[in-house]
């Protein structure tokens, strides 16, 4: 059962006073999706996608039917053009399940007090070095946040927490290693999915994180690297956001962070015929002509324009 936890109905006026949505807003941006899919022989039969999906899209855009459809368009796209991120993915099998050994992937289940959902990802403490794998990390961030389409509430934006206090000089240097499944993972989650990136947290060991960071900021622009925050203990945090929010073991009200992240474990397996489903009907995509519809200019990545 989903455990994310909604809006209140103050939160919900707000978000909708800022991202512009008016009456029958939603329900002509969702019927203008749908049209687009009737018309175009690559996307999914318009029958097959739920008003809530699209929802999503319209409301992460702001109500920009125009941004909408390009969002949905590559979030389709790349389903077809990069299977072997979006295929076999289960926490129960290699190689995700690796994946649990070494880090938490946890969501928050109540927003912040501005309507923003709270994502942790957590170096485990004594990790084996076996376990860890990039292009499974990758793998696992993405399932979750398929996982989050299908249960998430209307919301203003996110916020990400890297916790790396445990983090070794090996996993930054397999990271380094891995630069181009990172960024392709970093553009994809902000070109493909209805997010509004508000926050990222960067917590503990500063100089072995340093050269990870810098790759997750050169592919993007100055605004979102000024929504970067970095901090020595977890306690920083909050100064940032209520405790009533937070996890037990960094002074706050919600339950463990393992707690949370095997809950998160759990949902991906009761909505896997949800997920099977969403990449079966976007099995089709027009050959590009260069890689310049995905990484913005042939070979490179541009930097990603985020609102």
């Amino acid at each position: 059962m989903a455990y994310l936890e909604g809006a209140s109905l103050k939160q919900e006026e707000m978000i909708k006073q800022d991202i512009g949505e008016g009456p029958g807003d939603l329900e002509r941006g969702i019927m203008d999706l749908r049209s687009m899919c009737a018309a175009n022989p690559y996307l999914p039969d318009p029958d097959t996608l739920g008003d809530h999906l699209l929802g999503l899209f319209l409301r992460g855009c702001r109500m920009n039917t125009q941004r909408a459809r390009k969002k949905f368009e590559t979030f389709c796209y790349s389903r077809s053009r990069y299977r072997d991120i979006f295929e076999d993915r289960s926490f129960n099998e290699l190689p995700l399940s690796n994946v649990c050994k070494y880090m938490d992937i946890a969501v928050l289940p109540k927003l912040t007090d501005e309507a923003y959902r709270v994502t942790i990802f957590r170096i485990k403490p004594g990790y084996p070095e076996s376990a860890v794998d990039i292009a499974a990390t990758v793998k696992a961030t993405l399932l979750v946040s398929d996982v989050r389409m299908h249960d998430e509430t209307l919301i203003l934006g996110d916020v990400f927490i890297y916790e790396c206090s445990n983090m070794r000089a090996s996993l930054a240097a397999y990271v380094a290693a891995s630069a181009n499944i990172v960024r392709r993972s970093i553009y994809l989650a902000q070109a493909a999915y209805p997010q509004r990136m508000k926050r990222i947290h960067v917590v503990g060991a500063p100089g072995i994180v340093s050269s990870s960071l810098n790759l997750m900021r050169a592919c993007v622009n100055e605004k979102v690297k000024q929504r970067y925050y970095l901090h020595s203990k977890v306690e920083e945090l909050l100064d940032h956001m209520p405790a009533r929010i937070l996890p037990a073991e960094w002074g706050g009200k919600e339950e463990s962070i393992e707690a949370l992240s095997k809950k998160m474990q759990r949902r991906v397996e009761e909505v896997r015929d949800y997920i099977r489903q969403l990449n079966t009907s976007c099995r089709a995509a027009p050959l590009p002509a260069s890689d310049k519809d995905i990484y913005g200019v042939a070979g490179a990545f541009r930097k990603l324009e985020i609102d």
